[in-house]
């Protein structure tokens, strides 16, 4: 998105609808790091709170974590998918459990809020080990933040994997 119409159309929200928060909704929130930046800044030059969803794991370091709440934002959330990397390998996810466990504990280190999102059950391969290893990294991430697992849970949601037409899960199916 062409930055100098993002910012008419920021001044236009906020001048004309006293906007003052956003929600970036995006499949890969940060992979171009230039461009990010250059947004955030935007964000925070308007003063406006933003969040950002679909932000993969791998395209983001503490640094940049860092540099996006200094920038007004308060929220990320990330496609967790599996606490199993044996189900991450079936998704041909392009992330390990490790890469998500650094990312969401970033964000707590920092005070930048991460609801663990994005739980997925039901891929081919999926055993009732595979999903208690998705259950015990839930449990990591509700001791992680101290917070009862029936307060995290209440706002964590299990997907179930639907084979879409059109993609390889239909496919296989």
């Amino acid at each position: 998105y062409n930055l100098d119409v993002l910012e008419k159309h920021l001044i236009n929200l906020k001048n004309n609808y006293e906007v003052g928060f956003l929600n970036v909704d995006d499949e890969n929130f940060g992979s171009n790091k230039v461009y990010t930046y250059e947004v955030a800044k935007l964000f925070h030059k308007h003063d406006m709170l933003w969040q950002a969803s679909g932000v993969r794991c791998t395209s983001v370091t503490k640094d940049d974590l860092k540099f996006y709440k200094d920038h007004g934002c308060v929220s990320l959330k990330f496609g967790i998918e599996s606490g199993s990397q044996k189900m991450l390998d079936v998704m041909e996810k392009k992330f390990t459990v490790q890469d998500v466990r650094n990312a969401l504990f970033s964000c707590y280190d920092i005070g930048l809020h991460s609801p663990p999102l994005g739980f997925m059950v039901g891929m081919p391969g999926e055993t009732l080990q595979t999903a208690k290893e998705s259950g015990r990294f839930l449990g990591e991430i509700a001791a992680r933040l101290r917070l009862p697992l029936q307060t995290l849970f209440g706002f964590t949601d299990i997907f179930y994997a639907i084979p879409l037409v059109g993609t390889p899960l239909y496919e296989y199916g």
